[in-house]
């Protein structure tokens, strides 16, 4: 009897098994056949990058984009679309005209861009060029600078190396670098409690601040600076003096590697090159720009419902481009993979939440005041609510092919993305690295314990040319690589959030 007990048990595991196995089969070929062959993510970041534009935090332009994502969201079907407000002191600031050229000893038109939350010219105004290669030493600045900087254009730095075109712009990962990367043992990256990070951000961004306070009260009329980048490539980001109370600095401009090296190799061979210049830009206070976009797949299990698979990215941009590759590309993978679900009919069991972030180039802003305000303070411990998350899932390293995901030290969550990845070995072979990645909205949730994750992408050209770039544009996002993203995605959603049992989470450092 004892036999014939254990065989039919034995054989209804082995039917619940394959019937399991059966559904995953189909499950699986339904979201393939939408992501593959009914893909909408380009046609999404089209409209987003192309119609809306720059997506800078607290501006007019990001809310108009906000309430075009949230109208998507409602149009493939989510449950619960709203905006949720992340701050109630960041500057709206736009720009709405500028030019710089050099008009001694010869004329050029200078390739330059305003640095966000820079103040107006005066009008038209003309300047000599002085250089200011280092702000560190404030009082020796003051020393041999005072008096000397009224109705001057100040070169900030010194010369900046190029990259050259023969340095590679566009790369995919080796099977043999992933190789290497899934055999670390231990994280490389050392992450920084969040509430320690968040006074060092804040403590990096005011450094410039007695220097601008000087120039300006000198009477200086704009400072211009490079960044490294490669041949031809202008990089631009913000003063990050983001909020109502702070400074808003004299005009301030990037300008190209190539044509600042030009002005300081003059200003060696004792030329003094004149500067002509105007920008007009507008500050604003309007709370209600600076939002994040949620919305829902509600859970179709009655217990597991209540459970929660977060996933999303930042949605926020600067304002040279059109923030096609950091991050509308990604934004709109998810709001993808999410269409595939809802198209497929597939429900997961837990709730699915999309988030998309405001303010993440601003300290974090929106997924640390959602974090906040849903699982408890910084500096508390994570409430209850925090438990019932499975996971958060993020994407924010441009818009190259998926091609595994950094684990965070997560070491029990492996298989879990091993299980994932086995689904898409036909395509290609899929990585785990114990690696911590940083500087995105992931971070945010690891300080809750929640387990978070990153994906780890090709990085294409994302760091050689598209990164905070005016070259941040959709061209630089291959459709297949976001099909491919799409659909994996959509099946990573669906297995997480359909699996009875929730992700593990890490082992606190105590």
């Amino acid at each position: 009897m004892k036999i014939i007990l254990v065989s039919i048990l034995l054989f209804g595991t082995s039917v619940k098994s394959q019937a399991q196995t059966g559904s995953d089969e189909t499950a699986l070929a339904k979201i393939k056949t939408i992501g593959y062959q009914q893909s909408q993510v380009k046609h999404y970041l089209y409209e987003l990058s192309d119609v809306y534009g720059q997506r800078l935090t607290g501006s007019r332009g990001y809310l108009a984009a906000a309430k075009w994502a949230s109208g998507k969201m409602k149009e493939i079907g989510l449950d619960n679309v709203h905006l949720e407000n992340f701050c109630k002191n960041c500057r709206g600031w736009e720009v709405k005209s500028f030019n710089m050229e050099m008009e001694y000893p010869n004329y050029m038109h200078l390739s330059a861009y305003p640095f966000a939350w820079s103040k107006s010219s005066h009008g038209t105004e003309e300047g000599d060029l002085v250089n200011i290669e280092s702000y560190a030493d404030m009082s020796a600045l003051k020393t041999q600078f005072s008096g000397k900087l009224k109705g001057k254009v100040i070169l900030l730095g010194k010369e900046v190396p190029p990259r050259f075109l023969t340095d590679t712009l566009f790369k995919r990962y080796t099977d043999e670098e992933l190789k290497k990367m899934e055999e670390q043992i231990t994280p490389l990256e050392k992450q920084m409690a969040m509430d320690s990070q968040l006074v060092k951000w804040r403590k990096e961004y005011f450094e410039d601040s007695a220097f601008f306070a000087f120039a300006e009260k000198e009477g200086a009329i704009a400072v211009l600076r490079s960044s490294p980048s490669a041949s031809g490539i202008l990089r631009v980001s913000g003063t990050y003096y983001y909020q109502e109370n702070e400074p808003k600095p004299l005009p301030y401009f990037s300008v190209l590697p190539e044509h600042f090296g030009r002005l300081i190799r003059l200003l060696k061979q004792n030329i003094t090159p004149r500067i002509r210049l105007n920008l007009e830009t507008v500050f604003y206070n309007e709370p209600e720009n600076s939002v994040n976009i949620l919305g829902e797949i509600t859970g179709s299990d009655a217990n597991l419902k209540s459970e929660l698979l977060l996933v999303g990215g930042h949605f926020d941009s600067w304002h040279s481009a059109t923030g096609a590759t950091d991050n509308g590309v990604n934004c709109m993978v998810w709001m993808e993979a999410l269409r595939i679900l809802k198209q497929s009919g597939l429900a997961p069991k837990r709730t699915v939440r999309i988030a998309f972030w405001g303010g993440e180039e601003e300290d974090f802003n929106g997924s640390l005041t959602y974090a906040a305000r849903n699982y408890g303070a910084l500096n508390a411990k994570p409430n209850m609510e925090s438990t019932k998350v499975t996971a958060y899932l993020n994407l924010d390293n441009g818009a190259g092919a998926i091609r595994g995901v950094y684990l965070q030290a997560n070491e029990f969550a492996r298989p879990v993305f091993e299980k994932i990845f086995t689904r898409f070995s036909n395509t290609q072979k899929y990585y785990t690295t114990i690696e911590n990645t940083l500087s995105t909205d992931h971070e945010t949730f690891e300080h809750y314990n929640i387990p978070s994750f990153q994906f780890i992408q090709d990085p294409l050209s994302y760091d050689a040319i598209n990164h905070h770039s005016m070259l941040d544009l959709p061209e630089y996002a291959p459709e297949s690589d976001l099909m491919k993203n799409a659909t994996i995605l959509a099946w990573t959603i669906y297995y997480i959030a359909s699996d009875e049992a929730m992700v593990p989470r890490k082992l606190k450092n105590h």
